[in-house]
């Protein structure tokens, strides 16, 4: 296929695309992807400064920037630095952010110091959430930024239709907000083999972040744990947020695995017999996509990108945000059921053929209407 020739402009928060080795997640391989379609693909990350990880070159016209950051709010001065330099020696054509938030701050002094597109990214439901406004007493700050951002916007990508809907309302044009969910590989989970080890086994998988909601994934676990003494609670992903709430509910019985390659996913999901997540807020939820079309049941919070995945009852189970019992109470029926949590998971499996895949075309083609202002 022939480039498109534009050079776009990534402010994104994962330093995976600069480690030599990817511990966690496949943006690295859906960076190179992009890459493939248009001129190049130029992404500044934050990285830790003790990480001290050097430019790096995905491919022949993909380049990582990482920012070796001694702390995250000093991120946006490196960045803006880093990103002079690009601008200077090539026309970009769109910057991208990964949220409306520090990186949208650095979108936006692009956007006006080099006259680029400027296109916002949402994989967090933070755009009139309560919830959200209530995790930490700086996202008061952050909302304030995002409001200063989306002014200035050119247009969103959400995850869902909950998220667009919201937009619509407060005034955003349909036509520059487009619902493209992360590109997910869908071939790799359809073609697993369900198989059944005999061992009861949980599986969480997330980054360590307070919207994850460990603590009451922690109780919840408790709960199912004083039903099914035999049951095994793994989690891929976390560490502090985790440990934390592991000491806080005196429950240390949850194997935390840790950071895994994205290509070893797929033997936890099929050693798995339920996948869920407790987060308070979730944009999408590429998790609970992958453990349905490996046709696992999942059981989730009913956040706005859960409920455009889980038909509850269907392929799985929602269950309202922080209410740790009903969390337990789904996983206790699902290991209580197994024939019923079995049909669910094939069923999963087939709404994820029908409704889920690889969206990169649709993403570069946003690009593209964007670029060329083509509403």
């Amino acid at each position: 296929m022939e480039r498109l020739p534009y050079n776009i402009l990534t402010i994104s928060w994962d330093q995976t695309l600069a480690m030599t080795s990817p511990a966690f997640g496949d943006a690295p391989e859906r960076h190179i992807q992009y890459g493939r379609q248009v001129n190049h693909l130029f992404s500044i990350t934050y990285s830790k400064k003790n990480l001290n990880l050097r430019d790096k070159k995905l491919s022949d016209n993909v380049f990582v920037y990482p920012t070796n950051s001694s702390h995250p709010l000093l991120f946006i001065f490196k960045a803006k630095k880093i990103a002079q330099r690009i601008c200077q020696e090539n026309k970009i054509d769109l910057v991208l952010t990964q949220d409306p938030f520090l990186t949208g701050l650095v979108g936006v002094w692009i956007k006006k110091k080099f006259g680029c597109k400027l296109l916002v990214h949402y994989h967090g439901d933070f755009w009139h959430n309560s919830h959200w406004l209530k995790e930490h007493w700086y996202n008061f700050i952050f909302n304030f930024w995002q409001r200063l951002v989306l002014k200035r916007a050119d247009a969103l990508r959400v995850m869902s239709q909950g998220q667009r809907e919201k937009f619509i309302q407060t005034g955003w044009s349909q036509q520059r907000i487009r619902v493209i969910s992360t590109p997910v590989d869908l071939e790799k989970f359809l073609s697993l083999k369900v198989e059944d080890s005999g061992q009861k086994t949980v599986l969480h998988i997330g980054r360590d972040d307070q919207v994850k909601d460990y603590d009451t994934l922690v109780k919840a676990f408790g709960l199912v744990k004083n039903k099914f003494s035999s049951v095994e609670f793994w989690q891929l992903g976390a560490a502090g947020e985790l440990e934390q709430a592991i000491k806080n509910n005196n429950f240390t019985d949850i194997k935390v695995l840790g950071l895994k390659p994205a290509s070893q996913l797929i033997d936890f999901y099929q050693s798995a017999n339920i996948i869920v997540l407790s987060s308070t807020s979730e944009s999408f939820g590429k998790v609970l996509v992958e453990a349905n079309a490996c046709a696992k049941p999942v059981v989730s919070t009913a956040t706005t990108g859960a409920t455009e995945i889980i038909q509850d009852g269907v392929n799985g189970y929602l269950v309202p945000i922080k209410d740790y019992q009903a969390l337990a109470d789904r996983i206790i029926y699902l290991l209580e059921h197994p024939d019923q949590a079995k049909a669910m998971g094939e069923r999963g499996r087939q709404l994820m053929k029908e409704k889920f895949g690889n969206n990169t075309e649709k993403i570069i083609k946003f690009w593209q209407d964007i670029i060329t202002n083509n509403w």
